[in-house]
């Protein structure tokens, strides 16, 4: 499945849409911040919330999350750790773990388990002008995977903007 979001709402604002090939819309991304992220949210269009990843206090130098699911139950944590010059992420859910692929600062990476390419975010060129292009490879759980790789930019952007 692909997934299209504009770059000028992905990167200037904290609340954008998720849209299909043809410029349908399908998911809404609203986040809340101050200093740097702390929850993000997708709903569908009947603002039924689908995911929400929330910061947990964490006195170490590396950042926890946690990604809750419609029923406040969590699904997966996301662990955010810095290496020497870019930072690392990882997503651990009960059954397996979850890591990145490709350079993240250009916005042109993969999600990954142990087995397979889950899904993939790069910038693409269309007719209605350029776009995030993401592609949710697997078929277990699709929204969950494309709400990740958009957790995973959005924090690139925060971090960018406030250096949390």
């Amino acid at each position: 499945m692909k997934f299209y979001i504009k770059p000028k709402h992905f990167a200037q604002y904290r609340s954008f849409k998720i849209r299909d090939e043809s410029q349908g819309e399908l998911f809404k991304i609203k986040g809340k911040f101050f200093l740097g992220m702390r929850t993000l949210t997708m709903k569908d269009m009947s603002n039924q919330v689908l995911y929400t990843i929330e910061r947990q206090f964490n006195p170490k130098f590396y950042r926890k999350y946690s990604v809750l699911n419609n029923h406040g139950d969590e699904v997966a944590k996301v662990h955010r750790s810095y290496g020497l010059f870019k930072p690392r992420y990882t997503i651990l859910m009960k059954d397996r773990k979850m890591h990145f692929e490709g350079p993240i600062y250009q916005h042109a990476f993969s999600l990954h388990d142990e087995n397979e390419k889950l899904a993939k975010i790069e910038k693409r060129v269309f007719s209605f002008g350029d776009a995030y292009e993401i592609d949710v490879i697997t078929e277990k759980d699709p929204l969950l995977h494309l709400f990740l790789v958009v957790v995973i930019d959005q924090m690139n952007h925060e971090r960018k903007k406030f250096r949390s």
